[in-house]
């Protein structure tokens, strides 16, 4: 409790150090995020104006060759560039001189000032751990980060015999990616390529075809063949389609390692898989020695967190998953600042950055599409 004659010097100190405790290890609160830092993959002392990395979307094309084949030379560009700004969080709190000195000794219920910095960081942690899977690019989200539903967008479904877009259709098990994420399009054969047999996300296609579109399952199509056309009949079907369609990224780093779900679909793949699950106990397993609840269907973990949208469920591939901030730590103490004119004490907790997703064509969408 600050003393009458010393309480400001004593507060910011205490704000201060508050923080600097807390850092990185604040967000393995959170699934996603411990995730993301348990890869390493949070990085601190961002400068610039924004951010960008280029993304390989097509393969040179090798040519047959009998020893004394003629060659022709010529410059190849195998990528494409994409940008993302910075973008931020603040909360912030105030109290008046005459009220923190009555708030001291006997007569503080609750030590308001002196707990500041840590009811502030609560509030933007819990904010924070909700903007994973924001849209980014949606009307009155212009200051907020690109989450995943910045690149998750469609329109219709893939034919199921053809793959052909379409209006939304019960019988195609995957809708048809249409979107927009920093700065490059998501719709298949925008930048050129075919799909060269079968239909997508099976068969075999020229990498520019589909270099930057992300798997949207149907989850209630009646091609899963269910006896009821539901997330509940259906579920297992589903995330094993997803997961083993996007297996034509094969790099570690590409994996879908981590299927997050809504509540009530974790319950109903958890009823699910009652008569046959497969749950890896060692806590020293995946997320599990983070404290996390999750099961497993080949191989990969399946859990649930809050804020995930009604309905829906997300595959992720951690290691294209990037959290960058242009602070030393996560998050900026500022203050408290005097104000003459009102006679109180400012405070601020902000974090300044963005979340990088290097490929949409490294994640799922678990949704009702039809």
């Amino acid at each position: 409790m600050p003393s009458s004659t010393d309480f400001a010097r004593s507060i910011a100190t205490t704000i201060v150090n508050h923080l600097r405790e807390e850092e990185i290890a604040s967000l393995r609160k959170y699934m996603v995020f411990a995730a993301i830092e348990s890869r390493g993959n949070i990085r601190m002392n961002m400068a610039g104006r924004g951010f960008d990395w280029e993304v390989s979307y097509r393969l040179h094309q090798p040519q047959g060759n009998n020893g004394e084949t003629p060659r022709s030379f010529s410059r190849q560009n195998l990528w494409k560039k994409a940008e993302l700004e910075y973008r931020g969080y603040q909360a912030t709190d105030m109290i008046y001189r005459k009220e923190l000195l009555e708030n001291r000794g006997t007569s503080a219920l609750v030590n308001v000032a002196g707990k500041m910095a840590s009811r502030l960081l609560t509030s933007i942690e819990q904010y924070l751990s909700q903007e994973v899977w924001i849209d980014g690019n949606a009307s009155g989200n212009e200051l907020r980060y690109h989450g995943l539903e910045s690149f998750l967008g469609n329109n219709g479904t893939l034919h199921v015999t053809d793959g052909t877009q379409r209006s939304a259709n019960a019988a195609d098990p995957f809708a048809y990616p249409s979107d927009t994420y920093a700065g490059l399009n998501t719709q298949l054969g925008y930048y050129g390529g075919s799909q060269v047999s079968g239909t997508w996300p099976g068969g075999k296609a020229d990498s520019e075809y589909d270099f930057y579109s992300p798997i949207l399952v149907n989850y209630t199509s009646t091609y899963w063949a269910g006896s009821s056309n539901t997330w509940a009949e259906n579920c297992v079907k589903a995330i094993r389609a997803g997961l083993h369609y996007a297996k034509r990224n094969d790099t570690k780093e590409d994996a879908i390692d981590l299927v997050v779900l809504d509540r009530k679909l974790y319950i109903d793949f958890l009823n699910k898989q009652d008569a046959k699950e497969r749950i890896v106990v060692s806590r020293e397993n995946g997320l599990r020695s983070f404290g996390f609840n999750t099961v497993e269907i080949d191989g990969v973990e399946v859990g649930t967190e809050y804020a995930v949208p009604a309905d829906t469920g997300y595959g992720l591939a951690i290691g294209n998953i990037e959290l960058l901030n242009m602070e030393s730590q996560m998050y900026n103490s500022e203050g408290p600042f005097y104000d003459e004119v009102t006679q109180s004490y400012r405070y601020c907790v902000s974090t300044l950055g963005n979340m990088k997703f290097k490929s949409p064509r490294s994640f799922i969408k678990f949704k009702n599409y039809a």
